[in-house]
């Protein structure tokens, strides 16, 4: 293997060495000129430029973001409170509802009472009212019966008023006859002028006896007459003045008690 040894450079002068690194001085110079022109011109738009599309964007979020989480904040609190306020009337809504259940409860147990009750008063009212027909049934009986005992009684009333009238005319007739037993006595005693005032009290009595005894007035007015007749009879001490008396006095006696039968 041959080596072949390199070829001598030709020999530089030294002028053509300073300018060849006085070039490259200026090179590099004008190079570094350029980059720090541009770092420079970077730095005096860029900068401004990167501000304004960085950070300004970046401060006004994080400003928005700050306000936006106040907002937050706010909305949370707000909602917290009404969370709050909607759970204190749901509460309460639920402490009315639990009350008118329990009142809807007693109203219900109340009503199902008072139907309780009004079936009761209803079988009450029945009762009543077929006791009301019952008792009107009687009371229409005994009204019936009443009026028929009132009606037998007006009757009984009429026939005792009769009755008593009656009496009471017969009783006249007793005394009449009384008084004329009288006058025969006062005239066998010799005393006439009693004897005539008996016998004008003997025609009062025959007076009152044709007042209660209408049926018997015309007999009485004929027996009122005789009596009267008899009083010029006794003034004249006459002997027809005895037997007239004791005929009257029968006749008298006869109307006081009637034959059986009548």
């Amino acid at each position: 293997m041959t080596v072949q040894s390199p070829t001598p450079r030709p020999a530089e002068s030294p002028a053509l060495r300073a300018v060849g690194m006085l070039f490259r001085f200026l090179l590099r110079f004008l190079f570094v000129l350029i980059v720090g022109v541009l770092i420079g011109l970077g730095l005096y738009y860029g900068v401004p430029w990167a501000y304004r599309s960085l950070v300004v964007p970046v401060q006004e979020n994080t400003v928005r973001l700050a306000a936006l989480e106040q907002s937050l904040v706010q909305q949370q609190a707000r909602l917290q409170n009404e969370n709050l306020a909607q759970q204190a009337r749901i509460a309460a809504l639920e402490a009315e509802v639990t009350a008118l259940r329990e009142q809807s409860a007693l109203h219900a147990q109340e009503i199902e009472e008072a139907g309780t009750q009004v079936q009761q008063l209803d079988g009450r009212l029945t009762q009543a009212e077929e006791d009301l027909a019952a008792q009107q049934d009687t009371v229409k009986a005994a009204r019936a019966e009443l009026e028929g005992a009132l009606a037998d009684l007006g009757k009984r009333t009429d026939q005792a008023v009769g009755q008593a009238t009656e009496l009471e005319g017969r009783l006249a007739l007793l005394q009449t006859a009384q008084d004329l037993l009288k006058v025969h006595l006062l005239l066998l005693e010799g005393n006439p002028r009693s004897a005539r005032d008996t016998l004008a009290l003997a025609v009062t009595h025959l007076e009152q006896a044709a007042t209660r005894m209408p049926e018997q007035a015309g007999v009485l007015a004929a027996l009122q007459g005789r009596a009267t007749a008899l009083a010029p009879l006794i003034a004249e001490s006459s002997f027809r003045v005895g037997p007239e008396l004791e005929s009257l006095w029968a006749d008298v006696m006869d109307l006081v008690l009637p034959p059986a039968g009548q």
